[in-house]
């Protein structure tokens, strides 16, 4: 398993589940967009923002198992964690979450292209 990019994942998880906007954004490229469980796909200003803004507010990420492979474009993570978070003031909920990051490295640099969430 390529250290650098199992270590992209948990900065990636470690960020968005203390909240903090400034950690995820280099490490997320600028066209970014995250497919929501919902089938949403949100471009990454607008995530980002709604961190910020409370209104997307995640409490842990939990990893129970990461996968990393080599795709024509670069690298896909796969992982499964059980995330809380309280999304659009639904309440605190956890869910076990499938997440697929396709990544690249772009000036010397991993960055997280997309991201789409299942469940699992």
């Amino acid at each position: 398993m390529n250290p650098e990019l199992l270590t992209l994942y948990r900065k990636f998880n470690t960020a968005m589940a203390a909240d903090d906007v400034a950690a995820l954004e280099p490490l997320l490229a600028p066209d970014f967009t995250l497919t929501h469980m919902t089938g949403y796909v949100q471009p990454r200003a607008e995530w980002l923002q709604e961190i910020a803004q409370g209104t997307m507010h995640y409490f842990s990420s939990i990893e129970e198992h990461v996968a990393i492979t080599a795709v024509a474009t670069g690298w896909q993570i796969t992982g499964e964690n059980k995330v809380t978070a309280s999304i659009h003031g639904g309440g605190r909920h956890e869910w076990p979450l499938h997440t697929v990051l396709q990544v690249q490295q772009v000036a010397g640099q991993w960055q997280i292209m997309r991201s789409v969430v299942t469940t699992y």
